[in-house]
């Protein structure tokens, strides 16, 4: 797994490969089929919610970075205010962790980290650490739309920012691996929802394991040579035997 970039020397490279805007920020495979238009829209701000919303921000990332470049080399992406973003997790999505920017702790300047980021990036996400002022709400969305780049928003105060017209959360949350009391997580099955302008209607949703035991976001769909999984019902309760990592707007579900 290749090292994650030094901030100000991966700016200037990532700077040196902004070009047109492209017609569309390209997302996973899997995740093509919920969002509409099959990538997001470049310039447009995006809201992540519920549980489950850390790892729908670590599977925008891994689009990006994987898919977004020039010729298959890969996009940029900016981590603001997650000093717990699961870059391994990212990898094993499919992310290329050497084309991300990872600011953990933005202080009271976050605005202004987030602005220099969105000139020079494909998709920014970040947790707001505060209810955001109007003032910056209206700069950095014209800043995105400016740049094309793409401002995905997590955290208790995602639902503030005016504008977003696209919301996406995970439902029906389904674990695979554990048995009566014991056992190791090895998947999880849980339907994508998107909402919002961007999504009219009833919304947009698919069935995929988020992710699967190998790590990755794949279709619910049966595998050849490969048996089907047995799927565990959540219930809110994991074996103390088996630790896993959440964070704070994230909980076993």
């Amino acid at each position: 797994m290749g090292e994650v970039a030094p901030l100000e020397s991966a700016m200037a490279a990532a700077a040196l490969g902004t070009g047109a805007i492209r017609d569309v920020v390209p997302v996973l495979p899997a995740l093509r089929s919920v969002i509409p238009g099959g990538g997001l829209r470049p310039g447009s701000v995006v809201g992540l919610g519920g549980p489950g919303a850390s790892s729908l921000g670590v599977a925008l990332v891994a689009g990006v970075s994987r898919h977004g470049g020039e010729d298959g080399t890969g996009g940029w992406c900016g981590v603001v205010g997650l000093p717990d973003f699961g870059v391994a997790a990212a990898a094993g999505m499919g992310a290329a962790p050497e084309r991300l920017l990872l600011v953990d702790e933005p202080g009271e300047r976050w605005p202004d980290v987030v602005a220099a980021l969105v000139e020079a990036v494909d998709l920014v996400l970040l947790r707001l650490p505060e209810r955001p002022g109007a003032a910056a709400v209206r700069r950095l969305s014209a800043l995105a739309r400016k740049h094309g780049c793409v401002l995905t928003l997590t955290g208790g105060f995602a639902g503030d920012w005016a504008g977003t017209r696209l919301r996406l959360r995970l439902e029906h949350l389904d674990w695979q691996g554990l048995g009566d009391g014991h056992g190791r997580l090895r998947g999880r099955l849980a339907d994508v929802v998107a909402e919002g302008r961007d999504a009219p209607g009833a919304g947009r949703r698919a069935r995929l394991w988020f992710p699967g035991p190998d790590g990755t976001v794949v279709p619910d769909e049966p595998v050849a040579g490969r048996p089907p999984l047995e799927v565990v019902r959540g219930t809110g309760r994991v074996s103390a035997g088996a630790p896993v990592h959440t964070v704070a707007e994230e909980g076993i579900a």
